[in-house]
């Protein structure tokens, strides 16, 4: 649950790798944030929107650098929200999940 946050599409994705016998928990941990996983697809939808918008990639670096919710302003957190990349503690904004932080840090060079 840490590396996916209880995001209903990424639990089902892992849970079906596993019941399948594709990976084990201990190998989807290792490859679910690389080309390799199987979420592969969906983290790089992400990407290419978020590259697509240079105000939301610059939030996203903040985001994902940080170990403590962020404040990245009212609009683009409201995107990463709706794009369900983060969430809200009170008005600042934090990684979904660890599979959302370890991808982005990765693939944006940045952390």
């Amino acid at each position: 649950m840490t590396l996916v946050g209880g995001h209903p599409y990424l639990v089902r994705v892992a849970l079906y790798q596993i019941a399948r016998g594709r990976m084990t928990l201990q190998k989807l941990e290792q490859v679910a944030p690389t080309e390799e996983g199987p979420l592969c697809d969906h983290l790089r939808r992400h990407l290419r929107n978020l590259e697509e918008d240079a105000e939301l990639l610059a939030a996203v670096k903040l985001v994902v650098t940080s170990d403590i919710p962020v404040d990245v302003g009212s609009v683009e957190a409201f995107k990463l929200r709706s794009m369900g990349i983060v969430k809200f503690q009170g008005n600042k904004v934090m990684p979904l999940c660890d599979l959302y932080r370890q991808y982005f840090r990765d693939r944006l060079g940045v952390g």
